[in-house]
């Protein structure tokens, strides 16, 4: 064997790859998505066209996202498929020893395969990568309004990166298939695919962990209250549910199972007899597997509903950021109002747009720390070194009576140590406020005002504060404003546009350069300026989300497959010993079938539960982002489990007739 034709390794790596295409293919095909989609987020995150954009800092952070996301997907999953191949091939690689190849020369095939695979992976990858490409960049610039054209190049350094990383992978997936061999005995490899075959062991210990994590799991998920609370306990919550999940999938149902053994009665008829038997040791061999695939349509399910929620909901989101189209905020004593509605009257008459619903008001704003009914001055000089401060500060908005009734059309009065309150979110739930030494009684919890409106989802707590008037207003002002904030009290004029899209976002922009102009030092908020990086923002979300839900189901779909192939190999040998003990054909490809839907259909049931449970968290998740709308995002979650479960079941009925001709 020692002087082996310089051909034969690669002759029957090529051989070997064609003979086992049931499993290469699906494989390669796999290999194929990931570079394609590893290069293609690349390609477009190092597009220059995309810094012209308002708010590509925002896009670009997300598609980054996605490029380490995709990258540790790639390792983890290659990995995990290239781990199946091995194990379906220990037999043959066994018998390549039995018959006088020595290890040296089996890593050889081995080194060849790899390859081919390589080779055939990059080649067509990179090539539709570059392909796919350009149609994916063309919907994301679609996906968030985009409408002035940017070019697509093709990304060579993106290339090089894209290239680097897959080499590595299928190297190391080289080294760990080498050293399965090295440190393998012809026997062992021989019998390699048949390992497991002994009844598996049930553990109590990890199934009570199994129950304890998803437990937990689920408790964070339903005791959350706001949505600062969700995203710092998101992330726990999901690492207690994989856990949990993992446990029961792998002691839990053997723990089950072995119970529905002890009990005779139900044992011992024919037909539990034979599927909770044979259901024991499928868990045994696939339960790792089937967790993945429970997790995997987990993360499609929340990942897709989500990014849907948030770009469908963003219309009525953007009320929650702007009440008002338009918002021009300046220092009451330094700044000439007479002649900013001067300018924004000449600005609309350029373009012909109108304006409605406008007020002006005297206003001062500050933040505070609430304890009971006291109120404290705000000194934390960086607010993102501490997560919670966004939960305990509230943002406080003084207004003078006079104006409050002015735009009201109200009469009301007040004392000077009197207030009326409207609370954004919840409502104050005091009688009185204090600020420093200063006691206010609060006589009206108010339910409308003319800047603002309520909110299910207030991130912290927002209050405007009615007041006497100017001097109460300043004095308290004067007595809570920070270092940072303005010496004296503001001035608002707020209105709302009506127009098409372009000439309000050409009005916007021209009335920012002329007010800026005239005062450099003015606060203007705008929506349709805003609009750009809304848009940018969450189609972002949606492009990442639906690419990254592809991803997954895809690497779904050939777990399914991998396990229908898997499940076919073993129970071709079963269905031959039920044939000899006495049961026809038709009896036992019932009762094989049976047991097969089961396993299956475990982790999608599994995944709508974990999704059901998650849904309070995902909302208040939404909410940080001002997404309020639970029956949106509810009818969203229940479309993506319709959807999913007839494709989940779509290919399982495809992938199921392979394990049909097998068994057969």
């Amino acid at each position: 064997m020692r002087n082996l034709n310089k051909f034969f390794y690669p002759k029957l790596a090529l051989v070997n790859l064609k003979k086992n295409g049931n499993t290469y293919i699906p494989y390669i095909l796999t290999c194929i998505g990931s570079i394609i989609a590893f290069y293609t987020m690349v390609s477009i995150h190092s597009n220059k066209g995309l810094d012209q954009m308002p708010g590509s800092i925002n896009l670009k952070t997300i598609l980054f996202l996605g490029i380490i996301v995709i990258g540790i997907f790639a390792v983890i999953f290659l990995f995990y498929t290239n781990s199946f191949l091995i194990k379906r091939r220990k037999k043959e690689l066994g018998l390549y020893s039995i018959l006088g190849l020595e290890k040296k020369h089996i890593a050889w095939v081995l080194f060849y395969e790899t390859i081919f695979v390589t080779v055939i992976s990059l080649t067509l990858g990179l090539i539709g990568g570059i392909l796919i490409g350009k149609l994916l960049f063309l919907l994301l610039l679609n996906i968030v309004h985009f409408k002035s054209p940017l070019s697509f190049h093709i990304d060579y350094w993106g290339l090089l990166i894209t290239a680097g990383v897959f080499l590595a992978i299928f190297g190391l997936t080289l080294l760990t298939n080498f050293l399965q061999v090295k440190l393998s005995n012809p026997i062992d490899l021989l019998k390699g695919g048949q390992h497991g075959e002994k009844e598996p062991k049930s553990s109590w210990i990890v199934t009570l962990i199994g129950i304890i994590s998803l437990g937990t799991g689920y408790g964070i998920a339903l005791s959350v209250e706001t949505p600062l609370e969700a995203l710092l306990l998101f992330f726990v919550a999901v690492v207690f549910v994989i856990i949990g999940t993992y446990a029961l999938f792998i002691s839990g149902s053997i723990t089950l199972l072995k119970q529905l053994k002890k009990n005779k009665k139900f044992y011992y008829q024919s037909r539990n007899f034979i599927s909770v038997s044979g259901m024991i040791y499928r868990m045994k061999q696939n339960a790792v597997g089937l967790a993945n695939i429970c997790i995997l349509s987990t993360m499609v399910l929340v990942t897709l509903s989500t990014t849907v929620s948030l770009y469908i909901g963003q219309e009525g989101m953007r009320r929650d950021f702007y009440p008002l189209d338009v918002s021009i905020v300046g220092e009451a004593a330094n700044t000439d109002f007479a002649e900013i509605k001067t300018i924004v009257e000449s600005e609309k008459d350029k373009l012909k747009v109108r304006s409605n619903d406008e007020i002006s008001f005297d206003l001062a704003h500050f933040r505070a720390f609430q304890e009971g009914t006291h109120f404290l001055k705000d000194m934390v000089e960086d607010e993102s070194t501490d997560a919670m401060y966004y939960e305990r500060i509230s943002n406080i908005t003084l207004i003078p009576l006079d104006d409050y009734n002015r735009l009201t059309g109200g009469n009301k009065s007040l004392a000077g140590n009197e207030m009326l309150i409207f609370s954004v979110g919840d409502n104050y739930g005091e009688q009185t406020i204090v600020f420093g030494d200063q006691q206010y009684l609060i006589t009206e919890q108010l339910e409308a005002i003319p800047m603002d409106f309520k909110k299910t989802q207030d991130m912290g707590h927002t209050y405007y504060l009615i007041v006497k008037d100017a001097g109460v207003m300043d004095a308290i002002y004067q007595t809570m404003k920070n270092d940072d904030d303005p010496q004296t009290t503001l001035h608002a004029l707020m209105f709302n546009l009506d127009g098409d899209e372009d000439t309000l976002n050409a009005f916007s922009a021209n009335l920012r350069t002329a007010l800026t102009q005239s005062n450099p030092d003015i606060n203007i908020q705008n929506l349709y300026e805003a609009l750009t990086e809304l848009y940018f923002f969450f189609g972002g979300f949606l492009f990442l989300g639906v690419f990254l839900g592809s991803l997954f189901m895809m690497a779904t779909v050939l777990i399914i497959y991998f396990k229908q192939i898997s499940e076919g190999y073993e129970d071709s040998e079963r269905f031959e010993i039920m044939q000899k003990v006495g049961m026809d054909k038709t009896e036992v490809k019932k009762t094989i079938g049976k047991q097969i839907l089961m396993v299956f259909f475990l982790p999608l049931a599994g995944a709508i539960v974990h999704v059901a449970f998650a849904f309070p968290v995902i909302t208040k998740m939404l909410a940080a982002f001002r997404l309020t709308n639970i029956p949106l995002i509810f009818l969203c979650t229940l479309v993506g489990v319709v959807v999913y479960a007839l494709v989940y079941t779509g290919v399982y009925l495809l992938t199921a007739r392979s394990y049909y001709k097998m068994i057969h």
